[in-house]
């Protein structure tokens, strides 16, 4: 339909407000250039893109390519702010990806406000305790919270015992799941509060359709 078609080119257009989602985002050089190549790729659909050919794109007009482990991290980061979808990861260059429209990013910061106001100490305590405790997975037994504890403290993230803590109302299969993520994370690129990433990790689900390739 003609009016379809006006909308997908308006989304295959780069905006201000994409510029101002990367830097309230602190999105990196690379993974900003990477998104403004994807979102030529097409929008909302699903594509096969191939960071090789994104990097000959890149030294055609840069000079040189990106090494490996910033192509990587670059493609790690819109992951993790929902930019694109991994659908799946065929090899570490070659991925099936849905780029999103910049609007349907922008719920993502109210989530992020709410964790703020979550994580900061609130005039109420007891309102932590409730909001934690009013969770349907919040009865978490005494065992699972010690192997939640001790996974996490394997991978070098801290919960303290005796507080609650939002990361008691998932699963331990999930915190797993998360921790794996944040190990390809990290490998590549500071995380300056594992724990909240962890739970931001653990919302949104980062790891699902992705095949944690190497």
């Amino acid at each position: 339909m003609p009016g379809n078609t006006k909308l997908q080119n308006s989304q295959c257009n780069w905006t201000e407000q994409h510029d101002a989602y990367c830097l309230e985002n602190k999105i990196s050089p690379a993974a900003k250039l990477l998104w403004q190549w994807l979102i030529r790729q097409g929008i909302a659909e699903e594509t096969e893109p191939d960071l090789a050919e994104f990097n000959e794109w890149v030294t055609k007009h840069r000079g040189k390519g990106y090494c490996r482990p910033t192509l990587k991290a670059a493609l790690a980061q819109l992951v993790e702010l929902r930019v694109v979808q991994l659908v799946k990861q065929f090899t570490w260059r070659i991925v099936r990806i849905v780029t999103r429209p910049l609007e349907w990013l922008k719920p993502k910061k109210n989530l992020r406000h709410s964790q703020e106001t979550f994580a900061s100490q609130p005039s109420n305590p007891q309102s932590v305790e409730d909001e934690v405790n009013s969770s349907s997975n919040s009865s978490t037994s005494a065992a699972s919270r010690e192997e939640i504890l001790a996974v996490c403290a394997e991978a070098g993230i801290f919960y303290h015992p005796e507080k609650p803590a939002k990361v008691f109302s998932y699963s331990l299969d999930d915190v797993l799941s998360a921790i794996g993520v944040y190990k390809l994370r990290s490998a590549v690129e500071r995380i300056f509060n594992p724990p909240g990433w962890l739970i931001e990790c653990l919302q949104w689900r980062y790891w699902e359709g992705w095949e944690l390739a190497t």
